[in-house]
């Protein structure tokens, strides 16, 4: 059964129940200012109507020139942070008489350039709802730009009535993985929160073979807006190929701040799961949440849609963003873009005397190389006796130990009668060096081999994104008031301090490497407060203050 996603009605509820400022500023309760009981906080000696105003053109503004007139406006009012942030925390006021149904729609980004989008919004759409935002990237990207929406095949099978569905264009002069579509999407997202109600925690990054590159990209350098990422039929390698002319350098911990759901066909010419399998395995040994779903007999197609679309949902209902996460992991190769996760932003790179050496996870084992298994096709015996193997490779182990095709293996490692689940567990963790004894039938006679792991047979390790200039990272857990913090290249980074994430009448500390690096008050600060809120136009996720941290 297909699982909705439930939209949600009214404010989201934030993360705890703190909310306070430090130095004689009245703690407030956060239902209070979020929900708005009573009248609004008192600006001091402002006018509340001129805040008013000013905080509803903040919200409209659509430009670097409006934002700051409209910040000036409200700095011109003199108002209490509280006030601010009451306002902002109430969002926009949505009118009930907008577009719906399918919109072909256009943005332009700093440079001028214009990408198109379509947007198809749920009929019975409700201003008081909060919507999922599902964004598509298509496959296809080599083409020339197209201008009619159509970049998106079938793209009537995507429309929903509980979420708000967009399909942005990608074409050769702006790829998926190039720096104008973090810009595009980001701007996509928030132009569509100025008409419609998204849910700032239920955005979700799906991509179909290029888009699947598109995807793992965004996972990679710009993961802050999103709950989730679904690449399908694609593959990270792409992304290592020069010739594929990916902005910035591609750093896999950078993934374990979101979950990846992956598709990908055994049959597939392109991108076949055999080929995808070793980096997964790196990416779950990076510490990375992976549900990777393999389709043995799909290609490079979505025959497999129908069947896996509700486990799709079902993921994406599972997967809500914490907008305020207490652990990042964060790693970039430059300070002027894609140094930013959530409440992280890395401002200096270099090394410091003493950083620790956190490991890279840039390293896959090459299935080519080495000496194969060799068992490639086994069938279960009908009487349950064994596994009749169907093929052997040549220059193989089980060619080495004497098996051939149509033997039958009646025991593994002293297991009679196996199934491929006892196979499948007896070579979990074989290496250089082992032996596995087995029993094969061959005709009427049973005979003892053993699979031997030659000791210099073992695949070689590659690297799985190319390295050009040395990267920084960091790594955060926040645990009330305290943030333990690993850094290794980084000289500097900013904290993006909340008050729904820390109790500003308390000593906040920040812990590097063993070694503190800040310890003590931190001071409201409006103008921090809406620079961050022009950016990501996120109700849910906003910022009192900032907080510059040098590595020690």
């Amino acid at each position: 059964m297909t699982r909705s996603f439930r939209p949600r009605p009214g404010c989201a509820r934030p993360r705890g129940g703190r909310f306070t400022w430090r130095h004689g500023v009245a703690a407030l309760g956060l239902a209070a200012l979020v929900l708005g009981a009573g009248a609004p906080a008192r600006a001091g000696q402002a006018d509340e109507s001129a805040l008013d105003e000013a905080v509803a053109a903040f919200w409209a503004a659509t430009s670097d020139d409006e934002v700051a007139a409209a910040t000036a406006a409200i700095l011109a009012t003199d108002p209490d942070i509280e006030a601010i942030w009451a306002r902002l925390r109430a969002g926009r006021s949505y009118a009930a008489e907008v577009p719906t149904g399918r919109r072909l729609l256009a943005r332009r980004n700093r440079d001028g350039l214009e990408h198109g989008y379509v947007v198809r919004v749920p009929e019975g759409y409700d201003p008081a709802i909060r919507y999922p935002v599902i964004v598509y990237l298509h496959g296809g990207v080599a083409r020339p730009k197209r201008e009619d929406g159509t970049w998106w095949r079938r793209e009537e099978r995507l429309a929903r009535d509980d979420a708000i569905v967009v399909a942005p264009a990608s074409w050769n002069e702006s790829l998926w993985w190039q720096d104008s579509q973090i810009e595009n999407l980001a701007g996509v997202l928030n132009d569509l929160k100025r008409t419609w109600n998204l849910d700032e925690n239920r955005a979700y990054l799906i991509g179909i073979s290029d888009g699947a590159t598109g995807a793992f990209y965004h996972a990679m350098k710009a993961t802050t807006p999103w709950a989730a990422f679904l690449p399908l039929n694609g593959h990270p390698v792409v992304l290592a190929n020069p010739a594929s002319d990916a902005d910035g350098e591609m750093h896999v911990t950078n993934l374990r701040n979101k979950p990846l759901f992956v598709i990908n066909g055994g049959r597939d010419r392109l991108y076949p799961t055999a080929s995808v399998v070793p980096f997964m395995r790196l990416f779950q040994q990076a510490g990375v949440f992976l549900d990777f779903r393999p389709q043995p007999d799909a290609g490079h197609d979505t025959s497999w849609w129908d069947d896996e679309k509700p486990a799709m949902d079902a993921f994406m209902t599972d997967q809500v963003r914490r907008p305020l996460p207490a652990r990042l992991s964060w790693e970039t190769e430059r300070t002027d873009r894609y140094n930013r996760a959530h409440w992280l932003v890395i401002t200096e790179l270099g090394e410091v005397e003493g950083e620790p050496d956190l490991e890279a996870f840039n390293t896959i084992v090459d299935p080519s190389s080495g000496m194969p298994l060799g068992i490639n096709m086994i069938g279960q015996m009908v009487d349950g006796s064994g596994l009749r193997v169907l093929e052997v490779g040549p220059d193989s182990m089980a060619s080495a130990a004497g098996m051939v095709n149509d033997d039958t293996i009646v025991e593994v490692d002293g297991t009679s009668a196996p199934s491929v689940e006892d196979l499948r567990q007896a070579l979990i963790g074989f290496a250089p060096g082992q032996m596995i004894p087995l029993v094969v039938q061959r005709g009427a006679e049973r005979i003892e081999i053993a699979l031997a792991y030659p000791a210099d047979a073992a695949p070689r390790g590659r690297q799985a994104f190319p390295r050009t200039v040395a990267p920084g990272r960091v790594e955060l857990d926040q645990r009330g008031n305290a943030v333990i913090a690993y850094a290794r290249g980084v000289r500097r980074f900013k904290l993006l301090i909340s008050p729904e994430q820390f109790d500003f009448t308390q000593p906040i500390s920040v812990v590097v490497n063993g070694v503190t690096a800040f310890e003590g008050g931190v001071e409201p600060d409006i103008e921090a407060l809406l620079r961050w809120v022009a950016v990501d136009q996120d109700r849910t996720a906003m910022y009192g203050a900032e907080l510059d941290i040098e590595v020690p």
